[in-house]
């Protein structure tokens, strides 16, 4: 998109525009599927559910906020595309393996709550789907057939 005055160089301004997109998970009930591409746009604001996040090539969980996280704001940065999958409340722990509390307004590298072979392992799969929603959702969807359910507690309190 091209907007504004000329740069420096005399060529026309460019602007970067945020595209936010998101849909229904097909895999796992409740899910909502979702990619960000562009610049990084406004704040996350607090849903109480947490995310599996795809961000250039590495694997992150997303816990359920108290308050606004800036969008794209993740550990080592965030360039490019970003994807990721938004469990229902409740939901995540059990897939994760951790408490929501702990992961309270965090976003951590999969390796830190995994181990780290398993991770790589991983991420190398989600580079292979052409959809990049499409890894965490499988990832999601894997570890839930092998999970026990989620605690029916755990949806009203994060």
């Amino acid at each position: 998109m091209l907007r504004g005055p000329r740069a420096a160089g005399g060529g026309p301004r460019r602007s970067v525009v945020a595209v936010y997109e998101e849909r229904p998970s097909a895999l796992v009930t409740g899910a909502i599927v979702w990619r960000r591409t562009g610049a990084p746009g406004g704040p996350v604001l607090p849903d109480g559910c947490m995310d599996l996040l795809w961000v250039g090539g590495r694997l992150l969980a997303a816990g359920p906020g108290t308050g606004p996280h800036p969008a794209g704001e993740v550990p080592g940065g965030c360039h490019g595309a970003m994807s990721g999958l938004r469990f229902a409340s409740g939901t995540a722990p059990a897939l994760l393996g951790v408490p929501a509390y702990e992961l309270r307004d965090r976003r951590v590298e999969l390796a830190d709550l995994w181990p780290g072979p398993q991770v790589r392992a991983l991420a190398e799969r989600m580079s292979a789907y052409e959809d990049p929603g499409s890894g965490p959702e499988r990832l999601a969807s894997g570890r839930a057939a092998r999970s026990g359910p989620p605690d029916p507690r755990s949806s009203t309190t994060a």
